[in-house]
């Protein structure tokens, strides 16, 4: 990684292999990047979401069919 400030978007998980590939960046750096990154985890809480479509209760609804 050169010494200049990398921007935020550039770390971004959809943005980073590419960034490894044209060498913005390496695996190592990636690394170093996260352990300075504080633990957000104390303001964090945990909620329990039913995804659209993957709902159990509508697999009820089915015959032995299938139907």
């Amino acid at each position: 990684m050169t010494t200049k400030t990398v921007p935020s978007w550039e770390w971004d998980v959809r943005v980073r292999d590419r960034n490894i590939k044209k060498g913005v960046f390496t695996e190592k750096d990636i690394e170093k990047h996260l352990s300075t990154l504080p633990d957000g985890s104390a303001n964090c809480e945990s909620v329990a979401v039913t995804q659209p479509g993957i709902d159990e209760e509508d697999d009820d609804d089915l015959d032995d069919d299938g139907e």
